[in-house]
C-alpha cells in the first residue's frame, strides 16, 4: 500500500519488477531498486513544487495585471465624471444641450446639465468602487467583499446607463434624472434626521470651506428643492407619486432596468438583480463551499473572486456602450479591451 503525504507519495515502491511512473512532465521513469526510488521520489517532489510555484507566480501575475486594468478603468470613469464629454453634431447628447431649460423655483437649469450631473454622480461611484474592486484583487483576502463591491459597480453603472439612455426621448430622460435627484435629496434628509443635530457642523464646514456653489443639492436647502422638482414636473403634466422613500416621475429599479435596457447580454437578468441568490445570502453551493474554506484559509483565490464578480464587467461594459451611442462617440475603448480581456482570461483556470 502506498504512503501520501500531502498528496505526494511518501516514498515510490519498490519491487524487482520495472512498473512505469508518470512524472509531472510526462515522462515515464522505470524504478528498478530502491537506491533510483529514492533518488526519482525527490526529483519527481521537487518537480512538483517547482510547478506550484511557477503556477502560484503566474496567478499572480495574471491578478496583478487585471487589478492594474481596473485601475485604469477607474481612471478613466474619473475622467467621465470630471470632465465635459465630447459628442457629435446629431448624436441624441447635442439635442439635450437644445431642450428647454428645466425651471426649478428661482433658477433655471440646462436639460443637459441635469442630465450630465445626475448620470456623473453615479459614473464617480462606480469609479470609487472599481478602485476599491482593484484593491480587494490584489489582496484575495474576501470573496463576499469583492462580490459586494462588484454589485455596487454594476448598479451605478445601471443608474449612470438609466439617465442617458439613448432609445427614449429626452423628456423621458429627464424624468428618469430628476427621479434619481429626487430620490438622492430624499436619501440626505433621512440620513441627517437619522444623525441628529451631529451632522450640522459638517455641514457647516462644508458650506464654508467650498468655494463651489453646488446647485445640485450639496449647499442648498433639500426640502425646497424636492418641491421645486415636484413642481416642475405637475406643471409639464408628468405623474408624480409620494413613495414611502420619496417623490417619484416615473417608476425606477435595478430590476427594471436591468431587464429592459438595450445592449444588455442577459448575465444582468440574474446574478445582478434582486432574485440573485448571492444578493441575498442563499450562496450557491460551491461558493458556500468556499466560504466556509476561506475562514480556515484566510484567503480568496483572485480566480474564485472574477467567477462570482460578474457585475464589476457587466457594468462598465453597459455604460460604455449606452455612452457611446448617447455622445456618438466613444470613450476608454483600449482601457475597456485590455479589462475584458484579462477578467475573462484564465478566470477559474489557476
Amino acid at each position: 500500500m502506498r504512503e501520501y503525504l500531502h498528496g505526494i507519495p511518501a516514498r515510490l515502491p519498490t519491487t524487482e519488477n520495472t512498473f512505469p511512473w508518470s512524472a509531472p512532465s510526462g515522462r515515464v521513469w522505470r524504478v528498478t531498486g530502491e537506491g533510483n526510488a529514492s533518488r526519482d521520489d525527490e526529483a519527481w517532489a521537487m518537480e512538483f513544487i517547482d510547478r506550484l510555484n511557477r503556477g502560484t507566480q503566474e496567478a499572480h501575475e495574471r491578478r496583478d495585471a487585471l487589478a492594474v486594468a481596473v485601475d485604469e478603468i477607474a481612471y478613466g470613469f474619473t475622467q467621465l465624471g470630471l470632465k465635459p464629454w465630447k459628442m457629435r453634431r446629431k448624436s441624441p447628447a447635442r439635442e439635450d444641450m437644445k431642450a428647454p431649460d428645466v425651471l426649478l423655483g428661482d433658477r433655471a437649469e440646462p436639460a443637459a446639465t441635469v442630465l450630465r450631473y445626475e448620470s456623473a454622480v453615479n459614473i464617480l461611484s462606480a469609479a470609487d468602487q472599481l478602485r476599491g474592486f482593484a484593491v480587494l484583487l490584489r489582496a484575495e483576502a474576501s470573496l463576499m467583499g469583492a462580490v459586494s463591491v462588484a454589485r455596487g459597480i454594476f448598479e451605478a453603472c445601471l443608474w449612470a446607463t438609466a439617465v442617458i439612455d439613448p432609445t427614449i426621448t429626452t423628456d423621458e430622460r429627464l424624468q428618469r434624472a430628476l427621479t434619481r435627484r429626487l430620490a438622492r435629496l430624499s436619501a440626505g434628509i433621512r440620513l441627517k434626521g437619522m444623525l441628529g443635530d451631529g451632522v450640522a457642523d459638517a455641514d457647516q464646514f462644508i458650506e464654508n470651506d467650498s468655494e463651489i456653489d453646488d446647485q445640485h443639492g450639496t449647499n442648498r436647502d433639500p426640502a425646497k428643492d424636492i418641491d421645486d422638482i415636484v413642481i416642475y414636473a405637475k406643471d409639464r403634466g408628468w405623474p408624480v407619486k409620494k413613495r414611502p422613500r420619496a417623490f417619484e416621475i416615473t417608476p425606477l429599479s435595478i430590476d427594471w432596468l436591468s431587464e429592459n435596457l438595450e445592449r444588455r447580454i442577459g448575465i444582468e437578468g440574474y446574478a445582478w438583480t434582486s432574485g440573485s441568490s448571492m444578493a441575498h445570502g442563499e450562496h450557491a453551493a460551491d461558493t458556500a463551499s468556499w466560504i466556509e474554506l476561506s475562514q480556515n484559509l484566510g484567503t480568496a483565490p483572485a480566480w474564485l473572486i472574477q467567477l462570482w464578480s460578474t457585475g464589476a464587467w457587466a457594468g462598465p461594459r453597459l455604460f460604455l456602450a449606452t455612452l457611446a451611442n448617447y455622445t456618438g462617440r466613444a470613450s476608454l475603448d483600449r482601457e475597456y479591451q485590455r479589462f475584458e480581456e484579462l477578467f475573462w482570461n484564465g478566470g477559474g483556470k489557476n
